[in-house]
């Protein structure tokens, strides 16, 4: 049994023994779900729930839970839109690892629960070393032997032992190649002090009658009704309908300063200086790193990434000036053929094609200095990285 705390006093009275239903009952309740957690592109990755890992294509065992129809009060299960409270809630298993949700028997069990209470236990149960790292659409995760303690806590022991019942599931689905790409839980062993208590079958009054061996019927085959097969689709859709609200719910309160400063941000700032016919262009590049982070690799040596750096920008300094000179040069060029054509061309076309030649070079000159600057980011950043 887990470590006592402070839960939330109010209990879902639909949930206590003398209201649940026999074993056998919850067990045929149970049913396979499969669902794609998605999220908005912006979202991906500011929290753990919306991990790449944690999105996708999801398979679960779920059962149905009924809630008190009068939830005033309530903050878990505030309506929105004009919508009004949720009829019943899922406890689930995930098929990956078996791994029951902990938020969800949580919020089953105490329907009338504030924020702070569900904040409270969720950050307890992130604490031991039982519970799972991922938040698979924002719930939490524990392995099963732990989720038959929480229950205990929790006063739900018969719903979670029929949750774990190694018996076959039936799925949500009819059509035979989506129910065969649905998942299946991992079977559940129960140990001598887990296995569980049933309730006792109701019986009539009276004494059973005597029935003969040669009468006894042979068990029927249950056949799915189009009423069945329309509530086990409802059913589905409501199921996924709460994974994914779960998973909004956690990409919406995630923090997006901290998944900002979680980012390797480059600045390059550039200034030309021009001083006659010649232009001078001075870049800095600043690298910012987020502080404290333990998945970037500080460089072993600053020296050389400093040194690395300084030869880029040597490099591009060298190629400025033997494009200042060649700019230099045609231009000599362009004037001594000026003067030697004076007298079939007019002064202002000369001048009009000295002028293109300048713009020209001075573009190219950029163009030179920008490529070098884009090779000394590029040098730099592996060392970040």
């Amino acid at each position: 049994m887990a470590p006592k705390r402070n839960l939330p006093r109010k209990h879902n009275p639909l949930l206590v023994p003398d209201k649940t239903p026999h074993h056998s009952e919850l067990i045929k309740k149970r049913r396979l779900g499969q669902t794609t957690l998605v999220v908005k592109p912006g979202q991906i990755g500011t929290s753990n729930a919306t991990k790449p890992q944690n999105l996708g294509v999801f398979d679960y065992a779920h059962l149905r839970a009924p809630l008190p129809e009068n939830l005033k009060g309530s903050e878990i299960f505030a309506p929105n839109h004009n919508q009004s409270h949720p009829e019943a809630y899922f406890l689930m298993r995930r098929s990956k690892d078996g791994y029951v949700s902990a938020t969800g028997m949580f919020k089953a069990s105490y329907p009338w629960a504030k924020l702070a209470d569900e904040a409270t236990e969720r950050e307890y149960l992130k604490t031991l070393p039982e519970t799972s790292q991922d938040e698979v659409a924002g719930n939490v995760w524990v392995p099963e032997s732990f989720a038959l303690d929480l229950a205990s806590d929790y006063g739900i022991v018969p719903w979670i032992e029929a949750l774990l019942d190694p018996a076959p599931i039936t799925k949500s689905t009819e059509d035979p190649k989506k129910a065969a790409s649905i998942a299946t839980p991992p079977k559940f062993e129960f140990s001598g002090s887990d296995k569980p208590i049933l309730n006792p079958t109701p019986r009539g009054r009276g004494r059973p009658r005597a029935v003969s061996p040669s009468k006894v019927p042979s068990p029927r085959k249950q056949r799915t009704t189009k009423a069945t097969n329309a509530a086990n689709i409802a059913t589905a859709r409501e199921a996924n309908a709460t994974l994914q609200a779960a998973l909004d719910d956690a990409a919406s309160t995630a923090d997006p300063e901290q998944s900002e400063n979680e980012k390797v941000k480059v600045e390059v700032e550039s200034a030309v200086e021009t001083n006659g016919d010649v232009e001078t262009t001075h870049t800095n590049v600043k690298v910012t790193m987020p502080g404290g982070s333990a998945d970037l690799t500080l460089p072993e040596s600053t020296e050389e990434m400093v040194a690395k750096a300084k030869e880029m920008v040597e490099e591009a300094t060298k190629l400025e000036g033997i494009s200042s000179s060649a700019t230099k040069r045609k231009a000599e060029e362009l004037d001594e053929e000026s003067d030697s054509d004076a007298d079939t061309e007019q002064p202002a076309k000369r001048t009009r094609l000295l002028e293109q030649e300048v713009k020209k070079q001075r573009v190219r000159n950029r163009a030179i200095i920008g490529v070098a600057a884009t090779l000394a980011i590029g040098a730099i950043i592996p060392y970040v990285l």
